[in-house]
């Protein structure tokens, strides 16, 4: 018997037919809160879903309500409101060992995209140098640094509530050996690794929309041997090859040589959208 069956059969004596045939298919579980989204027909009887939610699901302390898309240049949720149960936003996240904590009503956490954070680090080799362009909360640098053997990471993020917990996850996941924090905008920053002459043997830009803007800054980290980019991005089906063409023609004007190593989908992003990410090589001519 699925959740939503189950859902359904607890709020058919509150719920007409049209109701119950909205309630959501699934959620979102961060540590003991339940972020879900309802369409707005439903509204009006929030608080009885969240109740039978809570009554389901006895471990979960907390439902919350995303009724918004994310916005802005920091990618922050626009209006994500408690609805039942403690109003207690700032969660304890595990995943893959790894402790993520935040506030779900000021800072995206996708698990959608799980299984791209637990691949990046299967791909790190021992006593990389790895420059982790829009760090966030340390999405892809904890999960790296704590199942790899790499020399270090620079991890750089602009948004301050973002970088609040950046440190912090740090601190939790006792890396800080690995990870160096930077507050600040990534393409002044990586100027400043790079005069202070820090090279990388892998770059992750991993932030939407594709952040093409930032390639030029990005190219400076290239090493002797070579570096890895993974450059991420919004595709039509099978059009990923779009998003390789423009990491290259910006590249190749800066006097570097590109190949596709491989890409990947994460997940659908909307009608015939999918998000996608490119291993890209480069290398100086």
């Amino acid at each position: 018997m699925n959740f939503k069956y189950k859902l359904k059969e607890h709020l058919k004596n509150v719920l007409n037919e049209e109701e119950l045939s909205l309630l959501p298919r699934g959620f979102q579980t961060l540590g003991k809160v339940i972020l879900i989204k309802l369409n707005p027909i439903l509204f009006k009887k929030e608080s009885l879903i969240a109740k039978a939610y809570l009554e389901l699901l006895p471990n979960i302390r907390s439902v919350y309500v995303n009724r918004s898309k994310i916005v802005g240049i920091f990618r922050t949720p626009e209006k994500v409101d408690l609805i039942g149960g403690k109003d207690s936003p700032i969660v304890v996240h595990k995943e893959h060992n790894v402790i993520y904590k935040f506030d779900i009503t000021k800072i995206m956490f996708s698990k959608g995209n799980i299984n791209e954070r637990r691949y990046l680090a299967t791909l790190v080799k021992s006593g990389e140098v790895i420059v982790d362009m829009f760090a966030g909360i340390g999405y892809f640098s904890l999960p790296i640094a704590k199942h790899t053997s790499i020399k270090k990471i620079y991890s750089i993020e602009l948004n301050p509530e973002s970088y609040k917990y950046l440190v912090e996850n740090i601190r939790i996941n006792h890396l800080d050996e690995k990870i160096i924090p930077i507050k600040g905008n990534c393409r002044i920053e990586v100027k400043k690794l790079v005069n202070s002459g820090i090279r990388a043997d892998r770059v992750i830009m991993g932030v939407f929309p594709a952040p093409k803007d930032y390639i030029r800054e990005a190219l400076s980290l290239v090493n002797d041997k070579g570096t890895t980019f993974h450059y991420e991005g919004v595709v039509e089906k099978d059009r990923f090859i779009t998003l390789f063409h423009e990491f290259e023609g910006i590249a190749l004007t800066e006097g570097y040589n590109c190949e596709l190593k491989s890409h990947r989908t994460v997940k659908s992003y909307g009608p015939n959208l999918f998000h996608v990410v490119l291993d890209i090589f480069v290398i100086k001519i």
